[in-house]
């Protein structure tokens, strides 16, 4: 995806709509993603344990995010 910058007094107003409403588009996915998370209960269920886990410092229980974004 090629990504041009450009002031917003250079665009017109259809351009300009037309990122808004991109920007807007992407945040009401990770909006909704983010609530199919909160309701799922056994998910949630999952988060909160390994947060127990990691607060009580058991190794094996949960990967660290430095770990994951390293692998």
């Amino acid at each position: 995806m090629k990504v041009i910058k450009r002031k917003v007094s250079d665009m017109t107003v259809d351009e300009l709509k037309s990122v808004v409403h991109e920007v807007i588009a992407e945040d009401m996915e990770t909006w909704c993603e983010t609530l199919e998370i909160l309701v799922d209960k056994n998910l949630m269920g999952q988060i909160r344990q390994v947060d127990r886990d990691r607060a009580a410092g058991k190794k094996g229980g949960f990967v660290s995010w430095d770990n994951i974004k390293n692998a």
